[in-house]
């Protein structure tokens, strides 16, 4: 785990994930590692992959909440909708988690339910300001519904405190 992650932070994916495969070749399978291969997979546009393993991952430690998140938002963003809001709806029975509301949210705004939205963006919101998505998906929500003196207040907090690099 420790050279893995260290050869991530270095931004040699390549080489972490190799020492992660090579973990597993030898027998190593725990949801630590399988969370850490669904990771890269995804951060090498390898969805499928990326699922695979964070199915595993919550099949070894159904109580891994930041997996379940990850296992949910990369359902979601393979257009498997219901098997996402089963994930993220497991995390809320563990935790309160930010992660899983603001992924309610964007699974109402593709049922079209703005009312819905906007009550699991501003869940997010309230259990992390610092969660830059909820902030811009809740400032959209309330622009759409003619609020805006809050969407703007959404906005500026998003401003304020969204990585530039990243967006």
């Amino acid at each position: 785990f420790y050279l893995g992650a260290e050869y991530e932070k270095a931004g040699r994916h390549g080489e972490a994930m190799g020492v992660y495969e090579a973990a597993e070749k030898q027998g190593i399978s725990n949801g630590r590692l399988l969370a850490r291969v669904g990771d890269l997979s995804l951060r090498g546009g390898n969805r499928e992959r990326a699922i695979a393993a964070y199915e595993k991952a919550a099949q070894l430690n159904p109580t891994d909440t930041g997996s379940q998140v990850n296992l949910a938002t990369a359902y979601l963003e393979g257009g498997k909708v219901a098997e996402s809001e089963r994930c993220f709806r497991w995390v809320l029975t563990i935790e309160e988690s930010a992660a899983a509301y603001n992924g309610l949210g964007l699974i109402a705004i593709q049922r079209q339910d703005p009312a819905a939205a906007r009550v699991h963006f501003e869940h997010a919101v309230a259990l992390d300001s610092g969660l830059v998505e909820a902030q811009l998906n809740l400032g959209l929500i309330y622009k759409m519904s003619g609020d805006l003196p809050r969407a703007k207040a959404c906005f500026q907090a998003f401003v304020a405190k969204a990585p530039r690099a990243q967006y």
